[in-house]
């Protein structure tokens, strides 16, 4: 299957998919400032919050899930800790215990995993199933009853867009004006699955938009493409679409940019995470360009001639219950045990 074959050419459908994302970052699924307090030595920490990651990773990983299950759950996790509902005194509470006891936090990041596993994949995992999975250490009930609360806590919204699921709309609207081989698509897709995956680990893409961080994600990807062709024709278009979308401003997401490099480079100096040149010049291009051929004039019509804040967006809500009876796999118990650490 060509790369390009993920990627769909119908640009009036995908980009009323993409504002109806971005409306949704500001109304349904706001993100927050943050909950975690590095000066309190008796709250949970952002190394804490990565090793559960890990671990989801590994658990989705063995059952041949797709990680974007993962990161469903843990801006579950982290939208839940940021703004407990104002209507459940259950969840307040709940909320306060996970930041300071470990094994709450954990619990709650089962109990997410659980539900988004229910909502995404087309085979579900018992609660009996996910308590052998993390060895017991919590009972099916403990797990189904955490679910109640979180999913309560959240009025029952659990459908967020994922950086992974903005990056690819981005790169379906450049698709059909950008003529670049299939090999190049491809790299460009699989690297900023790739940075979107790495971004789940972090805790200060909890505090971001979705689209900041696919936007900052298709940026480094871009930036580190080895000829210059791909980087002007996708620049000419990535410029066209952030005037046409409400997306966050350069130094936000050139700041998710720095971020992202130092996460897929770690050992890159800390004031080198991205070569200060090849930053500004991209951004610099992206900034100033006339997009003057006439496939980007033609999208940017397109755009501008279909799609406005305005228009009243369906937001349409998945809502999953404890109760809802989808297809377990229990039966295969032993072969699916990933052990909890």
């Amino acid at each position: 299957m060509k790369p390009t074959e993920n990627l769909s050419r119908d640009t009036e459908a995908v980009a009323a998919s993409l504002s109806a994302m971005i409306k949704r970052e500001f109304t349904s699924y706001s993100c927050y400032e943050g909950y975690l307090n590095p000066s309190d030595p008796t709250m949970v920490t952002a190394d804490d919050r990565k090793k559960l990651v890990d671990w989801c990773y590994g658990v989705v990983d063995h059952c041949q899930f797709s990680r974007e299950t993962v990161a469903s759950a843990m801006e579950m996790v982290d939208r839940f800790l940021s703004k407990p509902s104002d209507n459940s005194t259950d969840a307040a509470r709940v909320c306060d215990e996970a930041l300071r006891d470990h094994s709450k936090f954990q619990l709650l990041a089962i109990a997410a995993l659980y539900s988004s596993v229910k909502v995404h994949e087309r085979v579900a995992l018992s609660s009996d199933l996910f308590s052998e999975i993390c060895s017991r250490s919590y009972t099916a009930e403990e797990i189904e009853a955490m679910e109640r609360t979180l999913l309560n806590g959240l009025s029952w919204r659990c459908n967020a867009p994922t950086a992974h699921q903005v990056g690819l709309s981005i790169l379906s609207l450049i698709l059909p004006y950008v003529d670049i081989p299939e090999v190049t698509w491809g790299f460009l897709m699989d690297e900023m699955k790739y940075l979107t995956e790495l971004a789940v680990q972090e805790y200060f893409f909890s505090t971001q938009r979705a689209s900041t961080t696919a936007l900052a994600a298709i940026f480094n990807v871009v930036n580190d493409t080895s000829t210059k062709e791909p980087r002007e024709a996708i620049g000419a278009f990535l410029r066209v679409i952030m005037e046409c979308f409400d997306f966050d401003d350069s130094e936000q997401i050139t700041a998710a940019r720095r971020r992202l490099h130092f996460l897929a480079k770690p050992d890159t100096e800390e004031d080198e995470i991205i070569d200060e040149e090849s930053l500004e010049s991209l951004e610099e291009f992206v900034q100033t360009i006339t997009a003057s051929n006439s496939s980007s004039s033609h999208l940017k019509r397109g755009l501008e001639g279909h799609f406005c804040y305005e228009r009243d967006e369906l937001d349409h809500e998945q809502v999953v219950s404890p109760s809802s009876s989808l297809r377990d796999i229990s039966s295969e118990k032993q072969d699916s045990s990933v052990h909890f650490c």
